[in-house]
């Protein structure tokens, strides 16, 4: 049975109408998580010959989504269901990202907040997906930028992919959560050292406690602690809400990393 397009396929068609687009060139992928590719299969039956470009090892899972989409139900359940189902892409249009050349965009492995995570530059634009964190511009000045730092999370990993980003020549930095910034690289060697706080912080409230205890301590802390973090109070009720199960999950990968499960 058709059951039409996922709601992240919706949004993006319904925005590409206001627009007036009306063909893409091609789709280019950060990581494979339900938020970012949930929608991609519905994208291209829309638009027919567009090609996928993503890091290589998810060109299986969106050939065959069904894994893809077993481990979001596992993992969101309800919220999963929300987005709706992940269609498969036809394999002549899947293109391994570290091979990829044309219209002078450049991708770049950054490991972190998923083991297959690629950024894109292009002329002035860096799209870092969510290698540089969650990025919500409170007022003209100020934002709030929370780690994102699921497990399986490995510190030097995240730090190695900050570094290529600081490298690539840029002047807008674009987030997938939420918006762009021309504040860069300041927000991205911020974010740096908003890695090291957070390793010094949880590290030092996780002695002597449980993995649940352990989270909510945290969390306190580092809303107390955390410079990048002041601007939670402004935040929207309903964001807040959302942020509080992203914050806690972001603490998760720390904990899993600083007591060094691998899992």
């Amino acid at each position: 049975m058709d059951v039409g397009p996922s709601s992240t396929a919706a949004v993006l068609f319904a925005a590409l109408d206001r627009l007036g687009v009306s063909s893409l060139d091609a789709i280019f992928l950060t990581h494979l998580h339900i938020d970012h590719a949930g929608g991609v299969g519905d994208v291209v039956e829309r638009f027919p010959d567009t090609p996928v470009v993503c890091h290589f090892s998810g060109l299986d899972h969106l050939r065959n989504p069904s894994r893809l989409w077993e481990g979001s139900l596992k993992v969101l359940g309800s919220t999963a269901r929300a987005y709706g189902m992940i269609r498969p892409v036809p394999d002549n249009l899947l293109v391994n990202a570290e091979a990829f050349r044309g219209f002078q965009i450049e991708a770049i492995p950054t490991p972190g907040h998923a083991s297959h995570h690629v950024c894109y530059g292009y002329g002035p634009f860096l799209f870092a997906g969510e290698a540089a964190g969650v990025f919500i511009q409170v007022d003209d000045t100020k934002f709030y930028l929370r780690p994102a730092t699921p497990p399986r999370f490995f510190l030097e990993t995240s730090i190695n992919s900050l570094d290529r980003l600081l490298d690539t020549p840029h002047r807008i930095l674009c987030y997938g959560h939420f918006g762009s910034t021309e504040r860069t690289p300041e927000t991205l060697d911020a974010h740096k050292r908003q890695l090291y706080l957070w390793a010094d912080l949880i590290g030092a409230c996780a002695a002597g406690y449980e993995m649940e205890d352990t989270v909510e301590k945290c969390m306190d802390r580092l809303l107390e602690k955390d410079p990048l973090l002041k601007q939670w109070h402004r935040l929207d009720q309903q964001v807040q809400k959302r942020e509080r199960y992203f914050l806690q999950n972001s603490i998760r990968g720390f904990l899993q990393y600083l007591a060094g499960d691998s899992r």
